[in-house]
């Protein structure tokens, strides 16, 4: 027998002194330990030694209390009393070790009768490796794995508990919606392996300037959000935002290189508990959009003016959402002109929506809401299935002569998806549409925004016979560097250059050096938006490529399209014949 209770054990019935457990009890592998109502133990068996370094003489006649991490006795203590009214009972806690470790266990304790006395009967399993893989499952459900802040769904609760508290304590609950400032610049040009740095040294950086109550979020990518709760008014929110926005100005040093990944913030703040969720994080985002457009490295607020935008962006989505459900999306084309030849070469797919209040509506109208709202996806299919459609219809002779290429408008989410490179291949080889035929064309910002993965797929299509142009040449960020680095076939100057041409001659020697620059680089040149005789003469002399415009054709119905370019070819070969400007 392991042992008795001893002398100096006052607490638990003397008639138990004489009882001999070891024959009441099972051996087990577990740890089986006998106590009195009020946690003095009686008798401990001698898996106590091997489990928790102990000896069963160590604890017997000792409370339970004395071997319990102190964090844990309120659960011990619940135990205890639900007993009164239970036979079973079942608890987790820390045991204390002889080493001074601590390790976790899971206790069901029944409540027995022996011999007209009332004792605890537990079997005490370790089950301290189960515990750390239920804590890390949790960490990975509740926590970011990257940087260990919170997760998407710990920030919804926490703003839904901090909402909820505006109603019993009066104050501001403010919302920040974080983003660092060209991140992908730093992806791109220095890895993962350094952008991942950098996302963790911000969070730890924020971390520093946040209260203890507050919550630090990531959403994924370069996005974080702060919840700050019981602020005396806006302008603490103000004032955080301030800085954390200095808190991204100082220089990071990661793998030998230095430099500064600026923050851009949007604030939202509450004072109503029936505030909902998502509104106040739609709200911070769209303060955060404002302060990209008004410089980058600058924190802006959600105020009546963005509420207005908010409103009119909701009625934006309901419309797109009930044009798609009744068919209303209209696809127009507008001819792309040799102007050699005065021959029409290609088209481009134009997506339009025709409103029964408003008439035909142009991108300009719905293609931000579009894209922030995921709609713009599907719309991008429909315009692929039919420009494939109709350049099919060209060919067979369905419809009246038309152009050889097609070019279509890719986003960067349609990019990115993942299924975008073999929806393409699928819809020429169902139409039987020569790969070559069929033109994509991408803007600058796109190519800055697109991952890794997205440019392999367009290089897979490129190499698959599919042209890729750069659309609007001349209205991004660092465009040199694009037409070295990215798989291009053609370059389509943007139409707010070819505008100047008639009267700046700056522009007319920037238009001269894209076009000198692009065909050293064997692209062709495609020029935007012309109008009037004057810049196509100018654009003939300066030997660019191709062009379309009003002065050619607007957009308009694929079957007619022949007949709008009928004047243009003429016009362009008179060019031709007379020796140009």
């Amino acid at each position: 027998m392991d042992g008795l209770l001893t002398a100096g054990a006052t607490t638990a019935p003397s008639s138990l002194k004489k009882v001999d457990f070891a024959a009441l009890v099972a051996e087990s592998a577990d740890l089986t330990t006998v106590a009195s109502l009020d946690g003095v133990l009686c008798y401990v068996s001698a898996a106590c030694r091997r489990l928790f370094g102990w000896d069963p003489g160590d604890l017997i006649g000792h409370n339970e209390d004395e071997f319990v991490h102190a964090e844990d006795l309120p659960s011990l203590h619940a135990g205890r009393a639900e007993l009164a009214g239970a036979e079973l009972v079942t608890m987790n806690y820390r045991y204390l070790c002889r080493n001074g470790e601590t390790r976790w266990t899971e206790t069901t304790a029944h409540r027995v009768d022996i011999d007209g006395v009332h004792v605890v009967v537990s079997t005490v399993r370790d089950v301290t490796e189960r515990q750390a893989l239920v804590l890390s499952l949790e960490r990975q459900a509740f926590t970011d794995p990257l940087t260990g802040v919170a997760n998407r769904t710990v920030l919804i609760d926490r703003m839904r508990q901090g909402l909820r508290r505006l109603g019993r304590t009066p104050g501001v609950l403010a919302v920040l919606y974080l983003d660092l400032d060209r991140f992908k610049v730093v992806n791109d040009s220095l890895g993962h392996r350094v952008g991942d740095a950098v996302l963790l040294q911000m969070a730890e950086r924020l971390a520093r300037h946040l209260r203890p109550a507050d919550t630090l979020a990531r959403l994924g990518g370069d996005e974080f959000v702060i919840v700050a709760e019981g602020l005396a008014d806006e302008q603490a929110a103000i004032d955080l935002g301030k800085r954390v926005i200095e808190a991204g100005r100082q220089p990071f040093h990661v793998g030998g290189e230095t430099f500064v990944c600026t923050i851009s913030v949007g604030v939202a703040c509450a004072r109503d508990s029936q505030r909902a969720v998502q509104d106040l994080l739609g709200e911070a985002d769209l303060a955060l959009y404002r302060a990209k457009d008004r410089g980058r490295d600058r924190a802006e607020v959600f105020d009546e003016e963005l509420r207005s935008t908010a409103v009119g962006r909701m009625a934006t989505e309901r419309m797109l959402r009930r044009a798609l459900d009744d068919g209303r999306l209209v696809v127009e084309y507008q001819p792309i002109i040799d102007l050699r030849t005065g021959a029409l070469v290609g088209a481009e797919a134009l997506m339009r929506i025709s409103d029964p209040e408003r008439g035909l509506l142009l991108p300009d109208a719905f293609l931000g809401v579009a894209e922030d709202t995921g709609l713009l996806i599907g719309m991008d299919e429909y315009v692929l299935a039919d420009a494939v459609k109709q350049a099919s219809a060209w060919r067979s002779g369905r419809s009246r002569g038309g152009p050889v290429k097609v070019a279509i408008n890719v986003t960067a989410r349609h990019l990115a998806d993942v299924g975008f490179q073999r929806a393409v291949i699928d819809q020429l080889d169902e139409h039987g549409i020569a790969y070559q035929d069929l033109q994509i064309e991408i803007t600058e910002h796109v190519l800055l925004e697109a991952s890794n993965s997205a440019m392999t797929g367009l290089r897979a299509l490129r190499a698959a016979g599919v042209q890729v142009g750069l659309d609007d040449f001349g209205t991004g960020y660092s465009s040199l560097a694009y037409l070295r680095q990215f798989p291009l076939d053609f370059v389509k100057i943007d139409r707010s250059f070819i505008y100047g041409l008639e009267r700046h001659l700056g522009e007319r020697a920037i238009v001269a050096a894209i076009i000198e620059l692009c065909h050293a680089l064997g692209l062709i040149v495609v020029a935007e938006g012309v109008e009037t005789d004057g810049e196509l003469r100018i654009l003939e002399g300066l030997h660019c490529d191709r062009a379309q415009g009003f002065l050619f054709a607007a957009s308009g119905d694929p079957n007619t399209i022949r007949d709008f370019v009928n004047v243009a070819r003429l016009a362009v070969r008179d060019l031709a014949l007379h020796g140009g400007a």
